[in-house]
């Protein structure tokens, strides 16, 4: 409710996206303090370090590319609604940004909350796997940020110098995964799930299904926004680079091409 009074107060629902950054791990600290939660130390310790360093990296990829300014831009999928629907936009931003973001935040967090009320069983395969799975995704998800950082600036640089600019990002992380950032966040949270398999509590992974299927969906709302939005010669350059590499996973290229 706060939320969404500050939003229609600012005109701009800017103030989810960093919100989304620190849900997660302060939800992991509440069950934690919970008087009764029963848990192991050392797995509690893993996965709320996990939690902070998940939260530090997107946080921080955020305020880079807003500039480190506050309240810069709102997610264009508000925006739109907000064009589309003026007259309704002050109730359906209620569902759409208010209310909607509270179970989806609940739920993808609900391996914080196996952690520490799934038993004190000690460390075993799945919390090492978890471990391992988490870090390799945050260094995935890092990597492809800042080759995407590179790339902007680059292109910064060149359209200063009067120079055509780089239509596509081909390299790196990029030339095998449309979408490697989004990749590294999913082998994040689908490796964080893993804690509550390991004590036995795997219907608590809805929520990082749910999550997966919001974010396939928001992928392909932005790839068609992209084409409808770039010229025709870039546009068909993305769209030969969409035949050629995977939309998500990682994988060897359908064929050649580059920048």
């Amino acid at each position: 409710m706060g939320f969404w009074l500050v939003g229609l107060a600012q005109r701009s629902f800017w103030l989810i996206d960093p919100y989304w950054t620190l849900l997660p791990p302060l939800l992991g600290c509440l069950y934690a303090a919970h008087p009764r939660a029963r848990y192991s130390p050392a797995r509690s310790a893993v996965a709320l370090l996990l939690l902070w360093a998940w939260s530090a990296r997107l946080t921080h990829s955020y305020f880079r590319r807003e500039g480190w300014k506050f309240g810069q831009r709102e997610d264009w999928r508000y925006s739109k609604m907000a064009r589309d629907f003026p007259r309704a936009w002050p109730l359906i931003s209620f569902f759409a940004v208010g209310l909607a973001q509270q179970p989806m935040l609940v739920g993808i967090s609900l391996p914080a909350y196996s952690v520490h009320f799934g038993g004190d069983a000690p460390l075993g395969a799945a919390d090492v796997l978890a471990t391992v799975g988490a870090v390799a995704g945050l260094a995935t998800a890092r990597c492809a940020d800042d080759q995407l950082r590179c790339y902007m600036l680059a292109n910064e640089a060149l359209v200063a110098a009067g120079k055509p600019r780089r239509a596509l990002l081909e390299t790196g992380l990029w030339r095998h995964s449309r979408h490697p950032n989004y990749f590294g966040e999913q082998l994040w949270w689908w490796s964080f799930g893993l804690f509550s398999v390991g004590l036995g509590q795997w219907y608590f992974l809805w929520g990082t299904f749910f999550n997966s299927i919001v974010l396939a969906t928001v992928t392909v709302m932005t790839e068609r926004r992209m084409l409808d939005n770039w010229g025709a010669a870039r546009a068909d350059a993305y769209r030969a680079y969409m035949r050629r590499t995977s939309a998500c996973i990682p994988w060897f290229r359908c064929g050649g091409g580059g920048d």
